[in-house]
């Protein structure tokens, strides 16, 4: 073999050798940047949730724990609450109240409104109170035990957010699109019929408004499911992850639950599936009791919501 011959493949081995060396290094510079974004991300959620944590005392005769360890399903009371925006700064009554249930083996959440003024008795303070006031009295700890008595389920676990967390939840995400299904027009805002963009601009608005519709409180409670849903769907998307880091400054600055961060680690991996949203409503009739106008909702009514969730729950079989 001539030497010409000979110095080349040598010099074309070093290439070779050259282009692997650098292949190696990105490839581990690639793998070592990508573990510190996760390791960032992962303390930046730690640190959220630890924020938002705060433990209740619930009646509730399940380990709500144990439940989710071992990827049973489980349920959530969804607070909203009418502080942090229209200047209000005080506590008062919660503004929407929902019961969601994860299942992981049918991959469905089922989503259920109850209505504010919905008519129960409240130990302690008689039998002619509405739901919401059970927060205003004892806070979530007798909300949850108020829901999880009246609908006889468990309720497991809460999450409570302030209208202003609605708003920077929205400016974080971007805008959502749903349909709607009545034109009106609420604080400055029109919303037409039919598909609507909504943003931190206009989604209080959309969510709030009750005294045009014609179905009063329980038309606003579909517009809050439709945008409950809608946000949840993007935080899901890459985009949403994107933006973890506004999301999660949002949600640490206006929201309370007693989730723990094992236990959202655990939600991400075993219940990641559960996004099919089945949405129901908990249906009464209004009526003037004393002066102060209740939602009464008959019992057949209240059983019906009971056995889905109970079947959601798998507590039925």
């Amino acid at each position: 073999m001539s030497n010409y011959v000979k110095n080349r493949n040598k010099h074309g081995k070093k290439r070779k050798n050259k282009w692997l060396r650098i292949g190696i290094i990105a490839l581990i510079l690639f793998f070592v940047v990508d573990g510190l974004i996760l390791a960032k991300v992962y303390m930046d959620a730690k640190n959220a949730a630890n924020t938002t944590y705060h433990k209740v005392k619930n009646k509730s005769e399940r380990n709500a724990a144990r439940t989710i360890s071992n990827g049973k399903p489980f349920s959530i009371l969804l607070l909203g609450t009418d502080t942090g925006e229209y200047g209000r700064k005080y506590r008062g009554r919660s503004d929407s109240m929902m019961v969601a249930v994860v299942n992981p083996n049918t991959k469905m959440t089922t989503l259920v409104s109850i209505p504010r003024d919905t008519k129960v008795a409240i130990p302690g303070h008689g039998f002619e109170n509405k739901i919401n006031a059970a927060y205003s009295y004892g806070g979530v700890s007798m909300a949850m035990n108020i829901v999880q008595s009246y609908l006889n389920v468990p309720i497991d676990h809460y999450i409570e957010m302030n209208m202003r967390g609605l708003v920077q939840l929205s400016a974080a995400l971007g805008p959502i699109k749903v349909n709607n299904n009545l034109d009106f027009s609420n604080v400055g805002n029109h919303y037409a019929k039919g598909e609507i963009t909504l943003n931190k601009s206009n989604i209080l608005g959309y969510t709030q408004m009750r005294y045009s519709d014609p179905t009063g409180d329980y038309g606003r409670q579909k517009r809050q499911r439709q945008v409950l849903s809608a946000l949840v769907k993007k935080i899901a998307t890459v985009q949403g992850i994107t933006k973890y880091q506004d999301i999660l400054s949002a949600l640490s600055s206006n929201m309370k639950t007693d989730i723990t961060f094992s236990e959202i680690k655990t939600i991400a991996t075993k219940y990641r599936s559960a996004d099919n949203v089945k949405q129901t409503q908990l249906q009464g009739y209004g009526k003037m009791i004393g002066g102060v106008s209740f939602q009464v909702v008959p019992q057949k009514n209240v059983n019906a919501v009971t056995k889905e969730l109970r079947t959601a729950l798998e507590l039925n079989k």
